[in-house]
Parts: structure tokens; C-alpha cells; sequence
């Protein structure tokens, strides 16, 4: 009986990581549109570290997506 259960719960697992997923991409989205519109050279360059570091983990959580099963 243990079976269903645990496929309903690697659904929600991947709907879970797809969706922070969006996020994450929205998020950086928005970085690199502050990055282009700041005036500040030192707020462009933590944008673009930001921006950088969400990109990486939007690849882990590519890999991640990849590998488990559906």
C-alpha cells in the first residue's frame, strides 16, 4: 500500500522543485534587468554575482530534475 503513497510523494517532490525552479530563473531575470538599469557600479557588479550565482543553481536543480524519477 506503501507504493501509491510513495509515488504521490515524488510528484509533489518535483512539482516542489519545479517550482522553486521558476522562481529562481524569475529571480534572476530580475537581477539582470536591475544590473542594466542601475546607475551604481558597485550595485551592477552585486547584481551580476547574484545573477551569476542563481544561474548555477538553476542548473543544479536541472541536473537534479533529470535524474529522478517520473
Amino acid at each position: 500500500m506503501s507504493f501509491p503513497y510513495t509515488l504521490r510523494m515524488q510528484d509533489i517532490k518535483i512539482e516542489s522543485l519545479e517550482t522553486q525552479l521558476d522562481y529562481l530563473n524569475l529571480l534572476r531575470l530580475r537581477h539582470l534587468q536591475w544590473m542594466s538599469s542601475a546607475d551604481d557600479l558597485s550595485a551592477k557588479e552585486f547584481h551580476s554575482k547574484i545573477a551569476k550565482s542563481l544561474e548555477e543553481i538553476t542548473q543544479q536543480y536541472n541536473c537534479l530534475l533529470s535524474v529522478l524519477p517520473r
